[in-house]
């Protein structure tokens, strides 16, 4: 009987020592755990503002393509009333009109 009750015992420190263990493996991975969440939460954020600067640069980019052909709207026509403002080019005089 006293044997047999060292021998519980012994079992029960094993699975005492085996919980343990196990106890400390479990914290760790909930330090980990943790960890990876609060990496998880920085990158959401900096996802979320960065989402936000490509939008930013998305309408920037608009707006200046706008821009961009609204100028060469204008750069068209200036050449236009250039071209009708300035004097046609000398066209050739017949050689028979010169000797007169």
């Amino acid at each position: 009987m006293e044997e047999r009750m060292r021998n519980v015992e012994q079992n029960l420190r094993n699975v005492k020592l085996l919980l343990q263990e196990k106890v400390s493996q479990l914290k760790d991975q909930l330090h980990r755990n943790t960890k990876a969440d609060e990496m998880i939460k920085d990158l959401y954020v900096e996802n979320s503002q960065l989402l936000k600067a490509l939008e930013m640069t998305e309408n920037r980019q608009k707006v200046t393509e706008k821009k961009n052909y609204l100028l060469e709207e204008k750069i068209s026509s200036l050449n236009k009333i250039v071209r009708d403002l300035s004097p046609s080019p000398l066209t050739a005089v017949p050689y028979h009109l010169t000797r007169s």
